[in-house]
This record gives C-alpha cells, structure tokens and sequence, in this order.
C-alpha cells in the first residue's frame, strides 16, 4: 500500500491547505465586526473547524454570539468545506487565465478522494454547479416555508440561504436557535431538507454519472453508493418509526412521524440538523443512529464518516474471508487488494481513534459516557450530532474534537502522510501462521 512521492506530497498540501484555512477564518470570527459578544480563541477554531470540515458542532450560539457578517463568513465556509478548497481554487486559477496542471489535478485528486484522474477535471467544473443547484432548490421550498412567519423579507430570505448551504454541505448549523423543532410539522421543508442532506451525502461523481450518462452503465462506485445510499436511508427511516412511534414521535400524527422519521435517518448520515430532540429517543434508537454516523456518506461528498464503499468493502471481505475464498468480489468485479487494505485501515484508524478520544474526554468530563461517545463520533465523521454538551466541554476536551474534524475532514490518509514520514521496506520476511480468534 506504498504511496508515490508526489501522492504524499499532495495529500500533505491538502492538509496545509485545510489548516491555512482554518486558521484565517478563525482571525476573522475574532475581529470585533463578526461577533456580538465575545468570542474565546478556543472557541473560535472550533467554529472555524467546523465549519470547514462541515460537521456543525458548536460550542457558542452562532445565531445569537454572531453578527450578521460573521454568519455570512460562516456561510462562505460551509461553501468551501462543502466543495472543497481546492475546487475554488482551480475556479480562481480557470478566471485568471491559468491552465490545471498535472499537480493541481492531484491536488483536486485527493481533495475529492478520487483515484482516477481523467475525470477529476470534469468533476472540478461540475462540483459548484451541482451544489448551486440543489441548493437553490432547497432555498426556495424554504423561503416559501419561512415567509409566512417572519415579518422581516430580508431575514427570511437570509434565513433560507443559510438554510439551504447548511444543509447540502451536511454543515449542521442553524439560525432557527433550537434546530428545526419549530418546524417539524412542516412537511415540505422537513422533506426538502432530509432530501438536500441525502444528495449531498451521495457524492459529486455519482450525481454526474446520472445526469451526464444516464443511459449508460453505470460505475462499480456509483452502484454501490446508490444501492448502500437507499438502502441505509430505507432501513433507518423504518426503525426510527417502529422505535419512535410511542416515544419520541409520539405527539405527531401518523405523516409527520413518518416524514420525521426519514428526516433522522438522512441527518443521521452526517447531516447534523435534527427536527427531534435527540435526548428524547430511546438507546436503541442512539446505537442505530451512531451505527449510521459512522458508516457515513459516499466518497467525493459532503458526507463524513468511514464512507459507503469503504463499508461496502469491509462486508465483501468479511463474506469472503468466511467463505475461504481467494479473492474479494462485488458484483462480478473483484476487488484489489490495495482497496481493502485501505478499507481495513480506515476501519481500524477510526475505530481506534473513537476509543482513545472517548478515554481522554471520559478523563476531563462529568458527562454520561453514552453522551461523551456520541459526540465523540459526531466529531470525527463530520456529523454535527449532538446529545447537548458540547458547550460544557473543557479546552482540552474541545481541542481533541477540532482534531477529530479536521482528521475525519481530510481523511486519514492526509493526516498519516502529514504527520508520520513511512517508506515502504523492501525486506521480506519468512511467512509464519499464527492461532488467531
């Protein structure tokens, strides 16, 4: 599983890059003009880092501790967590006459997580497009939701752009102040937002795959993320209605529990937004819920978590393993064993990741462990989640979650190449079998 030289290059860029990032937006939520009361350094990096790995943890009230201005720039960096830095920035390089070089191409490569780079560059042009799109949609259902109460145009219109920028880019904030409850019998927007949430958790490439070549077979990738994609939201939308009915759906009629219902499993897919308070459903409901954060999204998505096919990968081995085959297969297509490696990496990278992380903040924190774990897991893939804490949390405690984002932001892969300096070894060592299980 050896990396080029220029592959680690890049993948350490992407890293600097997210950083640099961070840091200006987080001097600019400082300045006296973005806030209406004061805001702490360590609170404003985490904003800032939430808002760029869209995740929508928050230990302020952004609708109350910002101004106007600094929900504008928390906005603009949705945006660019949502797309991707490097995507604008190849906007910016096409505007000022310059050609994408072989570099900036693997530069957007591994900001997209995408291996193939013939079709990085039509990604690249079609990535703003398709987000615009959506969210245009998603703003105007809003818009039309929201007119009716609020005496203030402008405010509603401002609103329903927030709205609508959060929600494609799964960045998880709100200006409503306690969520979406007020309006979770509001069937059109809470339809309209779980939707948004879905397609921006689907993935770039295999939204163009369907739009461009409809006709066409589709990819492995795609199939995989449509099949997964469905399924999980089916799957979670039916359990969320059977666990929730009499609990924490129980004060909705039968539409709205059902609308809800698929409203948390969308978000739970690394939306961050939620209609329910999450404290009200049951446990049962909260492992199904974390099971689904840390599964995720697709690849080339707003999505965090571990991503579908790399789920997707894990079963197939796990299947092939148990059924002594040679090789790894999905859908007559067998699998390279780099690919799996990989997967089983990432698996392993997060699931070590969630434990050390709960261990230090169980240290730090008088808080339920089940409440500590979850936000925990909203950090690190990228959800937003949250059981309430996260403004109760120490420095230390708020620190170790900016990590998390940023790493569940970048990837793995960025944070081992930009932290670790590993080459592979040309040694070969005799095969030893081992006793395991």
């Amino acid at each position: 599983m050896a990396e080029t030289r220029s592959n680690i290059k890049a993948f350490r860029l992407v890293f600097i890059f997210y950083l640099t990032t961070i840091l200006l937006f987080t001097l600019i939520y400082l300045l006296p003009i973005s806030h209406l009361s004061r805001i702490g350094v360590i609170d404003s990096v985490f904003v800032s880092t939430s808002a760029l790995s869209v995740t929508g943890l928050s230990t302020i009230d952004i609708s109350r501790s910002l101004s106007v201005f600094g929900q504008i720039i928390l906005m603009i960096e949705m945006q660019l967590g949502g797309i991707g830095i490097l995507v604008v920035m190849s906007y910016l390089f096409l505007m000022l006459g310059k050609r994408l070089t072989m570099s900036n191409l693997l530069l957007l490569s591994k900001d997209q997580n995408q291996s193939n780079l013939r079709n990085i560059r039509s990604l690249a042009f079609s990535v703003l497009l398709i987000a615009l799109l959506f969210e245009f949609v998603c703003f105007l259902v809003s818009l039309f939701v929201l007119l009716p109460h609020y005496t203030n145009v402008s405010h509603a219109v401002f609103l329903a752009l927030f709205h609508s920028v959060a929600s494609f880019t799964n960045s998880g904030f709100d200006l409503f102040g306690n969520g979406l409850l007020s309006y979770q019998k509001s069937k059109w927007f809470v339809l309209t937002t779980a939707f948004t949430i879905f397609f921006g958790s689907l993935g770039y490439p295999t939204i163009m795959e369907y739009v461009f070549s409809f006709k066409k077979k589709k990819s492995l990738f795609t199939r995989i993320n449509i099949r997964m994609h469905f399924g999980l939201l089916a799957a979670g939308a039916l359990l969320f209605f059977l666990l929730e009915y009499g609990h924490a759906l129980q004060r909705l009629n039968l539409m709205d529990k059902f609308t809800n219902s698929i409203f948390l499993s969308a978000t739970a897919r690394n939306g961050g937004l939620s209609t329910l308070p999450l404290s009200s459903v049951t446990m049962t409901s909260l492992m199904i819920l974390m099971f689904l954060m840390f599964i995720g999204g697709a690849s080339s998505s707003a999505g965090g978590g571990i991503r579908l096919t790399t789920f997707r990968v894990l079963i197939a081995k796990t299947a092939s393993v148990a059924k002594s085959q040679e090789h790894t297969v999905i859908k007559k297509k067998n699998i390279a064993e780099e690919t799996i490696n990989k997967s089983f990496l990432i698996f392993f990278s997060f699931s070590m990741l969630l434990f050390i992380a709960a261990v230090i903040l169980s240290m730090l924190e008088k808080q339920p462990m089940e409440a500590i774990i979850f936000e925990v897991l909203s950090a690190l893939t990228n959800t937003g989640l949250s059981l309430g804490i996260t403004s109760e949390l120490s420095s230390v405690s708020k620190i170790v979650l900016i990590l998390l984002m940023i790493i569940g932001r970048i990837g793995i892969f960025s944070m081992i190449y930009s932290v670790l300096k590993l080459k592979a070894s040309r040694t070969r060592y005799l095969k030893e079998d081992l006793a395991v299980g």
